[in-house]
């Protein structure tokens, strides 16, 4: 209970800040077996415009008998997530967008050639036909899957405790920042559109504000 008061004492100005350079991608991953009932814990998420806009991590409801197939069975739901997404942002008029959340990013070969080849697989076999809708839409070509290191793997945040370095660079990489160091440019009433004689009453010009004073922005304006 201390940990978990002194992590939201830490972080009660942290939040999501979009409008990053950073191009969107999805990122899925699981940790095999790391539950008192040696279920697996999968999560994912998409990112888009700079910080994430959806995320998960869950408990299996069965256990995996290796990490190919714990990685594959959290990759169904990220999957899933991705096609909603897309619909989404058909539906939005925002179709350029749709080529990132089509690409998955995971950190096992295995679970990648699983889904890429239809061929029958003795290993796997046992892994419940639910799963494999996934070859289906990789096919299809809706889905892209890539390889990424587990270090550059940010689902890795939704599967176990990490170090603090590892911690600090997945949470960035979800778009979390310090909201109160966050600043933005405010219009300088002064310049152009008031009358200095009579503050805060506008002589009917355009406000012009060649140096924009900077202040903090408040975190509703950010979500925004």
């Amino acid at each position: 209970m201390k940990r978990v008061f002194r992590y939201l004492a830490g972080t009660a100005n942290t939040g999501l800040y979009y409008g990053g350079q950073r191009n969107g991608t999805g990122f899925t991953d699981a940790d095999w077996g790391s539950a008192g009932d040696r279920k697996s814990i999968g999560g994912y998420t998409f990112i888009l415009n700079g910080a994430a806009i959806c995320w998960n991590s869950k408990k299996k409801a069965t256990v995996a008998l290796s990490s190919t197939e714990a990685e594959y069975m959290a990759l169904t739901q990220a999957v899933k997530e991705s096609l909603w997404l897309q619909g989404a942002l058909r539906e939005m008029g925002a179709k350029k967008h749709i080529a990132e959340v089509e690409e998955i990013q995971i950190d096992n070969q295995g679970a990648i050639a699983l889904a890429r080849n239809p061929e029958y697989h003795a290993r796997t076999k046992h892994i419940d036909i639910q799963y494999h809708f996934i070859r289906e839409h990789v096919e299809n070509q809706e889905i892209k899957l890539s390889y990424c290191p587990t270090s550059e793997n940010t689902a890795d945040v939704f599967t176990k405790a990490l170090t603090n370095v590892a911690f600090t660079k997945h949470t960035l990489a979800l778009g979390l920042r310090d909201l109160s160091t966050i600043t933005q440019p405010v219009e300088d009433h002064n310049e152009g559109g008031l009358d200095e004689d009579n503050e805060g009453v506008s002589t009917g010009e355009g406000v012009c504000c060649e140096s924009p004073v900077l202040t903090p922005k408040s975190p509703d304006t950010i979500l925004q």
